[in-house]
């Protein structure tokens, strides 16, 4: 699979994620499980992405985003670790519900990251990026 098509599926992937505990349909299924699972995948997918982008030439900017999308999915995991055992052990914890927002708020911020460094990649592997020419030393074009 190619790299870009690997950075769109992350995008669309953390995006079933969230759906999944938005909207709970699947009848008695263990929701909390699914979107576990899901969640590795989106890990998975982050670091996979992150690997293959810092192998090539494209620019710095793109690494480093792919690189924080993976620590961000990282931070998930300890951030969605945490709300699990919560859930399942029944322990009413006072900050659960800043642990719950602060993971839902990085999960968007990993499909902003995600759609960003994909654009970007996809324009550089395409060669869609032009570079400034300057004419004289005035440095007009």
């Amino acid at each position: 699979m190619k790299t870009w098509t690997m950075m769109y599926l992350l995008i669309w992937v953390a995006f079933l994620q969230i759906l999944i505990i938005m909207f709970p349909i699947l009848g008695s299924f263990p929701t909390y499980d699914l979107h576990l699972v899901v969640g590795v995948a989106v890990i998975g997918l982050a670091y996979t992405v992150y690997s293959r982008v810092s192998k090539t030439g494209c620019p710095a900017r793109i690494k480093r985003i792919t690189k924080t999308t993976a620590y961000l999915g990282v931070f998930q995991a300890i951030l969605g670790l945490t709300l699990y055992l919560f859930l399942r052990l029944g322990v009413g914890v006072p900050f659960t519900g800043l642990i719950n927002f602060i993971h839902v708020a990085v999960a968007i911020a990993m499909i902003t990251q995600a759609s960003s460094s994909a654009t970007a990649f996809d324009m550089w592997e395409e060669k869609e990026f032009t570079l400034p020419t300057t004419t004289g030393a005035t440095g007009t074009s």
